[in-house]
Formats: structure tokens, sequence, C-alpha cells
């Protein structure tokens, strides 16, 4: 009896496999049946914060769809399932309920400003979350062992610091900067980390802060107002943490204002501004700071640039904007936790893994190396950041300063 029972049960297994619904992996559990793993990805791909992120899916898509040609994960095809969410915390979270309890993910990619609503979910029931850290404070939290950013996290604290790079301020130094004014969102705690992070840096090498505005509205374009106060405080360097529109609109203000100010920028290197004619002409003579050089880029940059080439169709060329190459980049961190994960990985064996990873750099995509290891504390922040710096010169980004590091720095 007890083996008729068994060969039942193994008749009935086979029969749901291939009736499609043991067809994917999202409990957290892979079967030997090497069926595909399901990728949940969520992103702001309409609403106030889609301009920089409405082609991020294609991105991610693209580095999943080179896996899959690859041969997949230890011959598990990957499957890429992407949502929108809006730009809505609400919907952030309810995509991602969606995707682990309806749609079977094994771990999300949330790229999007607004996954720190969605993180008490993805933690609780314990779902891998990769991504990049320019949303919120999450990504440090001490219970969040399950979140993975490509890069060092800045933008969360550690026993109520937090940490940041010389390099920023170096590089405002040497533009003759001695007093910065900063804007941020007020709907944004990453928005709002940034610039403290950029005065952080900046105090670093004795610049002060002369102008601060962290009750922006988002995808403001219009600063008149805020270039006359910039103006009357003396200010004679601008940073934001804003999207490129925002960062457009503040610098034809401080440009219309007469203030003669260096404008250094996190956002806006990128195609997109090369493409409208009024945003390229508000940026001349302005600087951003990129972790990836995209006007002479390395062979690992120019592998991923052909990649999305050949998978991407919305992808038109020229230099991508950090909701494209930073999804692409997610989709790559999570291929390599999978790898790390074992023939039939569990979320727990992802998680434990990656987190033993301490030179994460996307195949040499990026310029520095990423540690996963000394998850909150400040061990997980290297000592150093390099990044390159441009400036878009009657149309063309020049990079005008190569591997600029600096140290890490405190600050409350």
């Amino acid at each position: 009896m007890k083996e008729w029972r068994r060969v039942l049960a193994m008749l009935a297994a086979a029969w749901l496999i291939a009736s499609g619904s043991l067809a994917v992996i999202g409990s957290g559990v892979a079967s030997a049946a090497k069926s595909p793993i399901i990728i949940g990805y969520i992103t702001d791909e309409t609403g106030v914060a889609s301009p920089n992120f409405a082609d991020g899916a294609g991105g991610a898509q693209a580095r999943i769809d080179l896996q899959n040609a690859e041969g997949g994960v230890n011959g598990h095809p990957l499957k890429l399932v992407a949502v929108d969410d809006q730009s809505s915390p609400t919907v952030n979270t309810t995509a991602a309920q969606d995707l682990v309890e309806s749609k079977g993910a094994f771990l999300v990619i949330d790229y999007s400003v607004f996954t720190f609503a969605a993180a008490p979910y993805l933690q609780k029931a314990g779902v891998p979350v990769v991504g990049f850290a320019f949303d919120g404070p999450e990504w440090t939290s001490p219970q969040n062992r399950n979140m993975f950013s490509y890069q060092p996290p800045v933008t969360g604290p550690i026993d109520g610091s937090y940490y940041t790079y010389a390099d920023y301020g170096n590089v405002l130094h040497d533009l003759g900067v001695t007093k910065l004014a900063g804007l941020s969102y007020g709907i944004s705690p990453s928005s709002q980390q940034a610039v403290t992070s950029d005065f952080a840096s900046a105090k670093s090498v004795g610049i002060g802060e002369c102008y601060v505005n962290d009750s922006v509205a988002y995808g403001a374009a219009d600063f008149t107002s805020e270039a006359l106060q910039i103006k009357s405080a003396g200010c004679n360097g601008v940073t934001s943490g804003f999207a490129d529109a925002s960062v457009a609109g503040l610098a034809s203000s401080v440009k219309h204002a007469g203030i003669n100010a260096a404008q250094l920028n996190s956002t806006g290197y990128d195609q997109d501004v090369l493409d409208d004619p009024a945003a390229e002409g508000a940026l001349d003579g302005t600087y951003f700071a990129s972790s990836i050089n995209f006007t002479t880029p390395n062979a690992a940059t120019q592998h991923m640039l052909s990649t999305l080439k050949k998978y991407d169709p919305s992808y038109r060329g020229g230099i991508p904007d950090y909701g494209l190459y930073g999804s692409y980049i997610s989709a790559d961190l999570a291929v390599k936790g999978l790898e790390l994960a074992g023939k039939n990985p569990t979320r727990s064996s992802f998680i434990t893994n990656l987190r033993k990873v301490s030179s994460y750099n996307a195949g040499g995509i990026l310029p520095s190396n990423t540690t996963f290891q000394h998850f909150g504390t400040p061990a997980m922040f290297p000592q150093q950041q390099c990044l390159d710096y441009a400036e878009l010169e009657h149309g063309t980004f020049v990079i005008v300063a190569k591997n600029v590091c600096g140290k890490l720095v405190a600050t409350t």
C-alpha cells in the first residue's frame, strides 16, 4: 500500500509539472526539474518619477535575456515579471505583494523611488531584494539583510551616522566652490540625504553651506524664487538630489539669475539631456558625477551597451540614464546571487551566500568594488570610492576628471 501511494504521488507530481502547476520557482526553493526562476521587477514606469525610470524594464530584461542565451543559471531559465508602481508608495507595496504571492517571484528587483514602502513586507517574507539605494534608509537597517544595493547604500544610517565620500567635495574644491547651496525633494528621504551627503563631503574639504531647501515638489522645473535666494546668500556652488527635469530647471534658473556658480549634479549625464535642446542649453557648462564612464567606455561597459542594443528594442544608443543602466546592473546582481545560491537555490541560500561577497563590480562596469559583508556596520562601506566627472560642453559630455577617489566620511 505504501508503494502504491508513493507511485501515485510521483504520478501526481509529474502531472503538476507537465501542466505548469509546478513550472516556476517562487516559494523559495528550486526544484530539480530546472523550472524557470521568476524575478519580480518594480519601477516607476508612469507618474512623477517616470522620466528617468520608464525605460528601466528594458535594461533588466536585456540582462536576463543575455543570461538565458547563456543557459540560464544552473540550467534554470530566468523569467522577469515587470510591474509599474505608478510612482506611488502604496502601489509599490501592493506590487511587491502581488509579485510574491500571485506571480511566484523568487526575488524582487525594486528599482524605484518608493522602494522604502515595500521594504517591510519583503523583509518579513524573507524575499531577496536587489537594486540601488537611492530611495531611502532601509538599505542599511539591521533587520533588512535581504536587501542588496549594487553600490554602497549611503542613503541609510548606521548607529545614527551617515556615510559618504570626499571625492564630491574634492571636485567642488577644485572648481573653486567655497559656499555650497543644496536642494532636495520633500517627498524623498534619499533626495534629502543625498544633499546632506554632498554637504558632508564638501565640509570635509573646507566648503561651507549657504542655502538649503529640502521641501521641493517632486519633478519641479521652475526655480526662479530659489535662484534669487541662492544669489542673495552669496553661493558659488550648487548641488541637488533631483531627477533630470529638475536638474535642468534649476540650472536654467541659476543662469537666468546671473549667478556665477559651479553646478555639480549626480544625475543628468545621459542621452535624454542631449536629445532635449532646452535641457542641453540649460545644463551647458555644468558638471556631473558618474559611477560609469559612457564617454570612453571600458570593455565591460561596452559589453553592456552592446547587450542593450541587442535585446532592448527601445534603446536607441547613446548614454543610458540611470533608470536603464541601473536596472541592467540590478538584474546582473540578481543573477550573481542566484549563481551563488546553489543548484537548487532557496531564498535563504541566496541571501546567505551573497552576503559573503566582498568585491562586486558588475563584471568591471562599476569603478569601485561593493562589499555585501559586515551588513549594518560601518565596515560595509569601502574606505574609498572613485568616480568619473563629466562636463557638458556644447552638446557633448567631456570627461574632465577620471577616477577621482575620496575617503570615507562620517556625518550625523
